[in-house]
């Protein structure tokens, strides 16, 4: 019978072999990982290929060699469109390989991070399966870009949205409809990722190889408008559900331009079903980059010159349309004080939302079980702004009752600041009076008998001092 001390005996001379043999393993393990690491120091790691070469065992150097004896371009390149030919001047490009990122991405392979883990992860996979970079090239980049740019301007097309019209008496149940009155239109521009991989297979012999003379075709990409001609059927925009109007009589030229620019941004947005409406997110960055001009704008508690200023005249319409198609207001912020323009054609005090991103910001929800569809009429004619919201009606009714000024208070003394650089003497005005006011106005939407918004709207203008600058340069 056998001594359990015996057993206990046996498994410790068990367990220290066994240790012994993890030890030798790892020994082995670690030596011939120091081979290995000693046999590729300074070049890239087995099966790592660039382009479909194999690169392991080889170094950075012989990877740079190796493309930049292979850089053959044909002496004459033309791109033709439409039976137009349009010249690529590739000497001037100065198009090449990126040798010296090709090779330094070959070599981190297995070698980009301290963690040991993930670098014999890419070791292993680059041994048994292969790792294939691509090639990379490189040009003059203002270069392209002109090149780029003249050949938009002579083929580059302009997406042309689908206006419409509401149609009362239209449609067999007479009850109207929503119809197409000025059809989509596809633009187009120069593909520029496409122009890319023709440069990668010119430069890697894929195209055009040992020809002196190289005719390819202009790649070029379609844009389709934000709405086309079948969206009233295809998203269930067959109803106006709402309109809005303002005007801007005696508005400056920038102030004009600004509220035709912030229109045409806004104009065409389809709004989900669910969806909130951010006026700040749809219109973007406003600013002369982007073709605003300098108009007058209420900021920091004065009223200056800045660019986009009239961009509230798009907002204050959007959001009497919003209000008109009775969807809930998730937020808006009247003006600081009255402007006279927001009060031209009969409108009371109370109906206007400022705007400036990021804040504050005019968002409305669309609770309605249809896409909503904004579109604007910019009538520079009659100095009038005008957006309807088209979508799938619900039975829905809105109704607003007229603004109601709560209270008064005139204007406060002018202010007088000085101005160093106008002549003494000189007073010049910069800014206007106005009354302070407390306004609001009640709004119920009702479908079917059921209350879905009942709301009082308050808006309080504070009185606006007139100011003027005072010289003080002597003459």
């Amino acid at each position: 019978m056998v001594k359990l001390s015996q057993i206990e005996k046996l498994l410790k001379k068990l367990i220290l072999v066994s240790e012994i043999f993890i030890l030798i393993l790892l020994f082995l393990a670690v030596g011939a990982n120091y081979l290995f690491e000693y046999s590729f120091r300074g070049k890239i790691y087995p099966g790592v290929k660039v382009a479909g070469v194999n690169f392991g065992g080889r170094t950075p150097e012989e990877l740079t060699a190796y493309f930049r004896a292979r850089l053959v371009l044909p002496s004459g390149v033309a791109f033709i469109y439409e039976d137009n030919s349009y010249p690529l001047d590739l000497p001037a490009l100065n198009l090449h390989f990126n040798t010296r990122q090709m090779s330094s991405r070959a070599y981190s392979v297995g070698r980009q991070t301290d963690n040991f883990y993930n670098n014999l992860v890419q070791k292993i996979a680059a041994f048994s399966g292969g790792i294939d970079l691509p090639a990379e090239i490189a040009y003059d980049g203002n270069l392209l870009s002109e090149t780029e740019g003249l050949y938009n301007r002579s083929i580059a097309v302009t997406p042309v949205d689908a206006q419409f019209k509401f149609e009362p008496e239209a449609g067999p149940d007479h009850k109207g409809r929503v119809v197409a009155f000025a059809p989509s239109r596809n633009g187009r521009e120069i593909d520029h990722e496409k122009l890319l991989n023709i440069f990668t297979s010119l430069i890697t012999g894929q195209t055009c190889a040992g020809e002196t003379e190289c005719l390819l075709p202009l790649p070029v990409t379609t844009i389709t408008p934000k709405v086309n001609s079948t969206a009233a059927d295809s998203l269930g925009l067959k109803d106006l559900l709402g309109s809005g109007t303002s005007y801007f009589y005696d508005s400056i030229p920038g102030r004009v331009d600004n509220i035709r620019i912030g229109a045409e941004k806004i104009s065409g947005s389809l709004i989900a079903p669910g969806e909130t409406f951010s006026f700040d997110n749809s219109i973007g960055t406003i600013s002369a980059v982007f073709g605003f001009q300098k108009a007058y704008i209420i900021k920091n508690n004065k009223t200056v010159l800045d660019d986009g200023g009239g961009v509230c005249q798009v907002s204050t319409t959007l959001y009497r349309a919003a209000l008109n198609a009775g969807l809930p207001i998730i937020e808006r912020v009247a003006h600081s004080y009255r402007v006279g323009f927001y009060e031209q054609g009969g409108f009371k005090p109370g109906l206007d939302a400022t705007v400036y991103p990021p804040s504050p910001d005019l968002k409305f929800e669309n609770d309605t079980p249809g896409w909503i569809l904004l579109q604007a009429t910019f009538d520079q004619e009659k100095s009038q702004l005008t957006f309807d919201l088209f979508g799938t009606a619900d039975g829905r009714k809105t109704k607003i009752s007229d603004p109601v000024i709560l209270s008064s208070t005139p204007p406060p003394d002018p202010i007088y600041e000085d101005a160093p650089n106008l002549p003494v003497g000189i007073v010049q005005q910069v800014d206007t009076a106005h009354s302070g006011a407390k306004v609001f106005f009640k709004r119920t939407v009702t479908r079917n008998g059921e209350v879905l918004i009942d709301e009082t709207v308050t808006s309080d203008y504070v009185p606006w001092p007139a100011r003027f600058l005072r010289g003080t340069k002597a003459n």
